[in-house]
Formats: structure tokens, sequence, C-alpha cells
């Protein structure tokens, strides 16, 4: 019987990203489990070849009937939903453990989810969320729900992947000009100006391609999850310097660029008010503060990813050509050349 794999979250970008590798390999089925099966997403993954279901994650009874048969799970929430922001209103730590309990309900023997590092752990506290106490910063939260998964008893394999900086944010022009303009906007002297804290540490920052790369490096994951039972996936395609980002872009685009350090501290990044960069200046708080690890207490590594997207690409029958990760010189090439 071919393997069923569910994926929660199947319309955003991670679990898109996870549904359409999936989807080339017929050694698995693929699920796909959304709040809203008529959106205009999930009519894209059932022509691709998906199923979809619609199910509420905080009602058990939907649940268990969404995973019904599946062998794996992967799970990616939206750590941005305006529902995590009322005070009185239930977590995103609640809806992970109502999924999580559910799919052990249906008996899921793996699960692979996008969990955080351990903030407040690995900074002795010194970064966490400054509002209610209720509240996490986004990657302690998702950290908190891995741990309850990992718990005995509840899945054969768990295997946490965390998600380095996307370089598909630099597709955005909304956000340039909080980031100084690059790769948009040029400042007043002609240049692309990449204006964001220090890394910490070596300064080396891994960036990941959501499009090209994730949903291989999960595949990777199910083509053998007994293997990475336990081990924290560095879910990344590129690990570049800021100052070699920029030179990355002017040697793929021909166009002026400079990274300019906002100094002295993280402290020192405005946001503008947009509760969704709260997150970033707090990730770069805590690189700072942990010296440029972000994925975990090792030094951050990309042998892994790489590792996982040759596993998914001989598994497809790809040309060895494709076997490798995408370098973010290659990234800007092919969207901004």
């Amino acid at each position: 019987m071919t393997p069923i794999i569910a994926i929660v979250g199947a319309t955003g970008n991670q679990g898109g990203s996870v549904a359409r590798s999936l989807l080339q390999n017929p050694s698995f089925r693929v699920r796909g489990i959304t709040r809203n099966a008529s959106s205009e997403a999930s009519r894209a993954l059932v022509l691709l070849g998906a199923d979809v279901v619609e199910a509420n994650g905080f009602n058990q009874e939907d649940m268990l009937r969404a995973l019904q048969g599946a062998w794996g799970l992967y799970v990616n929430l939206n750590s941005d939903d305006e529902a995590w922001r009322n005070p009185d209103g239930p977590t995103e730590f609640d809806l992970g453990k109502s999924i999580v309990d559910a799919a052990v309900g249906a008996s899921v023997k793996h699960l692979v989810f996008s969990s955080g590092p351990p903030c407040t752990e690995m900074t002795d506290g010194k970064v966490r969320m400054k509002a209610m106490d209720k509240w996490l910063t986004a990657p302690a939260v998702k950290y908190k729900i891995e741990q309850y998964a990992r718990q005995p008893g509840k899945f054969q394999a768990v295997i946490p992947i965390n998600a380095a900086w996307y370089m598909e944010n630099f597709l955005s022009k909304e956000a340039a000009p909080v980031f100084g303009g690059f790769p948009h906007f040029p400042d007043e002297d002609g240049y692309l100006t990449f204006r964001v804290p220090n890394w910490g540490g070596d300064n080396k920052v891994p960036f990941l391609s959501i499009g090209e790369d994730y949903g291989d490096i999960v595949q990777g994951i199910f083509l053998d999850p007994a293997r990475w039972n336990g081990h924290v996936v560095h879910g990344l395609s590129d690990i570049r310097g800021f100052d070699e980002v920029v030179a990355d872009f002017e040697e793929a685009t021909g166009r002026k660029a400079r990274f300019e350090p906002i100094m002295p501290s993280w402290e020192a990044f405005d946001t503008h008010g947009i509760q969704e960069l709260e997150d970033v200046k707090l990730m770069f708080g805590f690189t700072q503060v942990t010296g440029g690890r972000y994925f975990a207490r090792e030094p951050t590594e990309a042998h892994t990813a790489a590792e996982l997207k040759r596993a998914t690409a001989m598994a497809l029958g790809k040309p060895e050509g494709q076997y490798g990760l995408l370098k973010i010189r290659d990234f800007f090439h092919s969207k901004f050349a």
C-alpha cells in the first residue's frame, strides 16, 4: 500500500513546497489538510494530484478523520495568525498540541514538524517576547510544541526542521524599505543598500529557497524517517554573510549594492510598527547573543540538507546536475538579472 503523507498547512509556503515535491514521487500519496478546501490554492493542489480535506486543527473529530490512514505527517503552523494576538483566545501551542494528539489517535507513525530553536534557553532569557506573558516568540512556541510531540510513545520518529531566512523574501517590494531598499529601491547614492544588524559570531547567515529546496529536503526525511529521528534538520540552501549576499547580487545583476550594518546592536532595528517584523528583530537579538547560532546549540551546517536534497533527486530520477542546493547567487540571477 502506498504510504499517505498528510500535510497541515498544505496551502502555505512551506507546506505547498512539501506537497509539490512529494507529488512528483509515485511512492507517496499526498493528503493536504486545510481550513478551506475550496480555496484557489487547495484546488491547485488537487490538479497536481493531491487529496485535499477540510479540517479545523482545534476540532479533534475533524483532525482524526483527516489523519486516518496517514503514515507520515508534516506540520507547519502560521505564527502570524491574527488569532494569536488575542490575549483571551487560544494559543499556537494549543493548536499544535491538538494536532499532535489527533495524529497520535490516528496512529500516524512519523512526524516532521516545522520547529524553531529554544530561544529563551539559548540566550539565558535575554531574548524573549516582551509583550504578554502568554505570548512567546514564534520559534520558542514551535520548540515547545516539538518537545510535546517528542514525548515517548507518541510517534516512531519525530524530526524537527527549522527553516532559514527565505531567499524569496527578497522578492517583496513592500518589505524592502525596512531593510534599506535592497534589492528593489536604490538610495540617494544610487546603491541598493542592505541595512540590517550584524548576524553575530562569524556573521554567516543561513538562507533557504522555499520554492527550490525546502520540499525536497522534507521529502528526503520521509524517504528514511527512522534515520533522522530526533535530528534537528537545518533547513537551508546556502550560508553567506550579508556582505557576500550583496556581492553575489552585484555579480548576478551588474547593479551596485552594499551592506551597511545597523549599529550598535539589534535593538536599533526599526520595524516601523509592523507586527510581523517583531520576530525578525528578535531573531537578530537571538543570533547576536548566541554567536550566530540560529538552529540549535550546534553550529549551522549545510551537509544534512545537501544529503537530503540529493536523496530526493535520486529518488525522482533527476539528472546529477539537479542534485545540489540553490546558491543565493543563482537565485538572484534567476529573479533579478
